[in-house]
């Protein structure tokens, strides 16, 4: 994980930039996520540095997540806690199902034959003033015909 650091603190930064614009805590907040993926007091320099000159127009999203094509299980174990981390940092997540999502395959490398993406999470703060809609189901009778 030590070695893809850079790209995962990247990946962080881009979606900090996903509504165009730094506010808050945002960099601060990357920092201590990653703190927490390696259980360390402080980052490295390089990584530090990186955070502060991060560059969300010159970012290849592509580039920076093909280097995870083909991770160890353990290394994907990591990022999947560091989305834990994002969630216990108190961001809140959209889905999204996007149709077709075989670019993802592509875009990760993964194997076309055991493999399907059909999600993406989107990470970030909520807008000011967001709220979750009170959204009931519809009753079974609404919405099922029991015709035999």
């Amino acid at each position: 994980m030590k070695d893809r650091l850079p790209l995962v603190a990247d990946l962080l930064m881009e979606a900090a930039h996903a509504d165009g614009r730094l506010e808050g805590d945002e960099k601060e907040a990357v920092r201590r996520l990653l703190r927490e993926v390696l259980d360390a007091h402080t980052l490295p320099m390089d990584v530090d540095f990186r955070i502060d000159e991060f560059d969300a127009k010159g970012f290849d999203r592509g580039a920076a997540t093909s280097a995870f094509a083909g991770a160890a299980p353990e290394l994907k174990k990591r990022l999947l806690e560091l989305i834990a981390a994002v969630h216990a940092a108190g961001l809140v997540s959209l889905t999204h199902t996007p149709s077709p999502m075989g670019f993802l395959t592509s875009i990760l490398g993964r194997p076309k034959d055991i493999e399907r993406p059909f999600l993406l999470l989107v990470v970030g703060h909520p807008a000011e003033g967001c709220v979750v809609p009170d959204i009931a189901r519809k009753p079974l009778a609404e919405i099922v015909d029991w015709r035999v």
